[in-house]
This record gives C-alpha cells, structure tokens and sequence, in this order.
C-alpha cells in the first residue's frame, strides 16, 4: 500500500466514523484554531525561525498590524505560538512555533504541495471567483 492509499484509507475511516461535524466535531475545534487566511499564513512564516512582528508583517503582505496583533493573541492562547520579551529598551518581542505549533508543518506542507500541483486550477479559480465578486 503506497503513502498515498495509507492517507486516503485514514481520512476515509475518519469521515466513517464521524459522520456529523458539528461544534463537538474535534475537526471543527482545529479549524477554529487555524482555520483563517491570517492564521495559516502566520503560522507559516514561523516554521523555520523565530521573528520579530515586524518582521511577520513584511512576510505576511496584506495583513494590517491590528489583525497581526489580533492573530498573534489567538495563537498565544492556543499555545501554537510562544512570546519572548527581552529587557531591553526599546523593548524586544519575538514569537516562535511552540512544540505544539510544529505539529503543525506536515499538514501544512501537505496543502503546500497540494497547491503546488494544483496550482494552475487554484489560480483559475481564484480569478474567477475574484471577478464574481468585483461585479456584485
């Protein structure tokens, strides 16, 4: 049995078992977590090395300082993200994936190359759907 049969059976064999996905659902809490752009895309940006919010801002386009801030406390209070405050003047803050956090690279490399083969298609999507919205 290849890898790919292996996730297929696993992902399979859960969807059996849980056949509602309602707010009790163990995938609804995870996604509640992580479950945004902003989320992923912090989360991201965390995976090889420690970083300054600064430093997340200008990695993560688009993302303003009031969502950075906002997504920052949500992954402190989940514990996927950890905070270092150096006692300096001005003062120095750092955030770093936790243990838990890093649990995270595989499924998240997993969409990565999933969006990498499916690249052309998500594009073709994203435009259109872009479009619609423009013209609503």
């Amino acid at each position: 049995m290849t890898n790919e049969e292996k996730k297929k059976s696993r992902i399979e064999k859960a969807v059996d078992i849980k056949s509602r996905f309602d707010k009790n659902c163990i995938i609804h809490q995870s996604l509640q977590l992580i479950g945004n752009k902003w989320t992923l895309l912090v989360i991201m940006s965390l995976i090889k090395e420690k970083k300054r919010t600064h430093q997340i801002q200008e990695e993560v386009i688009g993302i303003s300082s009031k969502v950075l801030s906002q997504t920052l406390k949500k992954l402190l209070s989940f514990k996927i993200v950890t905070k270092k405050i150096y006692p300096v003047v001005p003062p120095k803050v750092e955030y770093s994936l936790t243990e838990f956090g890093k649990t995270l690279i595989n499924p998240l490399d997993s969409l990565f190359i999933w969006s990498l083969e499916n690249e052309t298609t998500i594009r073709d999507l994203y435009e259109k759907n872009s479009k619609k919205k423009s013209a609503d």
